[in-house]
């Protein structure tokens, strides 16, 4: 063979894609992400792919030691050996070639047959900082499988976080100090993980994926067993791991190269359903917590407490309250109390009488002939068809009389006055939100107002929000964290740029014939930080409330805060915002504002026009 061919073949896209080349995060240029051993078989195989065909090519030719084939370079890197024999034309060269078994892999292949690839989105989930965002899988469906994708098996990459959690996990997770590998398991573990632990829907999306697409894709898995790979919550994470491989499965689909700074989980579905030809069947899984809260909405409140005085054992069966109703509306109280017990039955442990009265719940249930309670209906929007991620607004405004023009940029992910189709209800997760304004300069100030020019109104790190209502089936707290730097007042009336972090913790009940209202009221907390501040700090404790309505066209918050300063001083702040959508990615927002602090008081109008990226 020509040393050209393979010199040209080393700089083959497919080929650094099979060595795991990417671009770095930090410095400009790429090179081998792998750090396992055994995974290069030149010494220099992370910087130098040329080197490192070569060292392939070698080990491909070498003789089989007796005993030891699956050890053979032919059965450790299957995908690679198709690659070059396939471009290189080495079918002259086959006579001369060893012929190991391959047990393992062949073994594996068998227990691993797939025949279908379905690309799975399970949505946001609140509780655990790397899941915010959502999250992206692949299932392998065999020819068994077809009809009960339960027993298929998933395939995931995640990261290797050992016993961290909290702050220490998202810090290290974020900074890149953790391995991520794939992973193969039941796919029955991960809904059940998902849909009922987690109260996550998942949305199953399946891929036109061809026979010799697969076979590539599970050959390059079995190359990456037990390797690890750098992983990043914001870039080379979940779901930018899942599209490399799809890439390296038909490497006509193009997945990866518009995700430069990083992948968000939805972001990475869209890039799949612009290949129109890529996605066949879309399918909907609500989560038991979704089921469970459409079973409820389907009865009146007094209905619902007879739901939940069942699960709970105060009544049976055959309660008056219960046996007096419709047999309809008892079937649908049965199932209700029967699926909030089950439940329940998942995240604590209620003894052998709750299994006892699930039991009879069942029993009784099965002596109606009512037809059962329907699942949920499937979301209007999809994960994909949403807003996108990215942001930025212009608009101009008045300050204390002071006009002003702005210019915002987000980089990602949500907030609860965007368009809400296809987005977790009540949770807003915004990160990198950098606001300018450039203030008019012809009127004289007298200190209080803004200065004329250019300013930084905000630079916020991460604005993170859950909003779980109290009146719903499963109950929860509601909170909120802040953490970047704001335009505040100080002791003068000036204003300055603090560095902020502020939090809250409250309740909120939801309201409206549509369940799309939320009323928030929170205990708060904040703590400022600026060289004009007096004590070079300000620590301050209060409450808020706020009214939320949120419809696909149009969105309404009204809030209210008031905090006490350690420093003596109070504050408060009303607002009003509203926001209406003009395309699926586009929309207006108007803010009036009215804020007291340091005595001060002051008026602000805002108008805005956003679009999403």
């Amino acid at each position: 063979m020509e040393s050209s061919e393979v010199a040209e073949l080393a700089q083959d896209s497919r080929w650094l894609s099979l060595l795991a080349y990417e671009n770095r995060v930090f410095r400009p240029g790429r090179r081998g992400m792998v750090k396992t051993p055994g995974f290069y078989l030149h010494e220099d195989g992370r910087n130098d792919p040329h080197a490192e065909l070569k060292a392939t090519l070698k080990a491909l030719f070498a003789p089989t030691i007796p005993g030891a084939d699956d050890a053979h370079a032919a059965c450790l890197f299957p995908a690679r050996r198709q690659f070059i024999f396939s471009e290189l034309n080495l079918a002259e060269f086959i006579s001369r070639l060893p012929t190991p078994q391959c047990r393992a892999y062949t073994s594996w292949r068998e227990r691993i047959e797939t025949e279908r690839v379905a690309l799975i989105f399970a949505d946001a989930y609140m509780g655990n900082p790397a899941s915010m965002f959502g999250h992206t899988l692949l299932r392998l469906d065999s020819s068994a499988d077809s009809k009960h994708t339960l027993t298929s098996f998933a395939l995931n990459h995640a990261a290797q976080t050992g016993e961290d959690h909290g702050v220490i996990f998202a810090m290290r997770g974020v900074l890149g100090s953790y391995p991520g590998s794939y992973a193969i398991m039941p796919y029955y573990q991960k809904v059940n993980e998902y849909t009922r632990l987690d109260r996550r829907d998942l949305w199953e999306y399946k891929l036109n994926l061809d026979d010799a697409a697969i076979d590539r894709l599970l050959a390059h898995l079995w190359e990456l067993d037990g390797v690890g790979l750098p992983y990043y919550f914001f870039y080379q994470n979940c779901s930018l791991r899942l599209m490399y491989l799809l890439e390296i499965a038909d490497p006509d689909l193009d997945l990866v190269s518009n995700f430069n700074f990083w992948a968000i989980p939805a972001d990475t579905v869209r890039a799949v359903k612009e290949h129109p030809e890529l996605v066949d069947q879309i399918t909907y899984r609500p989560s038991a917590a979704r089921k469970l809260d459409y079973a409820f909405e389907q009865l009146t409140d007094d209905q619902s407490k007879l739901a939940k005085d069942l699960a709970y054992g105060e009544i049976d069966a055959s309660s008056e309250a219960l046996v007096e109703l419709p047999e309809d509306k008892r079937a649908h109280i049965l199932e209700a109390g029967y699926e909030y017990l089950d439940y329940l039955a998942q995240t604590k442990d209620l003894g052998e009488e709750s299994r006892s009265r699930r039991y009879n719940l069942l029993l009784a249930r099965s002596r109606l002939s009512a037809e059962s309670l329907a699942d949920p209906p499937r979301p209007d929007v999809r994960p994909d068809e949403g807003h996108r991620t990215g942001r930025y607004g212009i608009g101009f405004g008045q300050l204390d009389g002071v006009n002003y023009a702005e210019i915002q940029w987000r980089g990602s992910y949500h907030d609860l006055l965007d368009p809400p189709g296809g987005y977790l209800p009540g949770a807003q997760i915004e990160m990198l939100d950098l606001r300018a304004r450039y203030y008019q300069d012809d009127d004289p100030r007298n200190g209080t107002e803004p200065d004329g020019g250019l300013e930084l109104e905000r630079l916020n790190l991460v604005n993170v929000r859950s909003i779980t209502p109290r009146n719903q089936p499963l109950p929860g707290i509601t909170w909120g964290a802040e953490l970047g730097a704001q335009q505040h007042r100080a002791e003068e009336g000036q204003r300055a740029l603090a560095g902020t972090t502020s939090a809250h913790v409250g309740s909120a009940w939801r309201f409206g014939d549509t369940k799309s209202g939320r009323l928030v009221v929170a205990g708060a907390t904040t703590l400022r930080g600026s060289p004009d501040f007096d004590d070079g700090y300000r620590a301050g404790v209060g409450g808020q409330m706020e009214i939320l309505y949120s419809r696909p066209l149009a969105r309404l918050s009204l809030s209210a805060e008031s905090l006490a300063f350690h420093d003596n001083k109070e504050s408060w702040r009303v607002a009003a915002k509203t926001a209406i959508s003009i395309t699926s990615n586009s929309a207006i927002r108007l803010h009036a504002i009215r804020e007291k602090d340091f005595e001060v008081r002051h008026n602000e109008v805002q108008l805005l026009m956003h679009f999403y990226f």
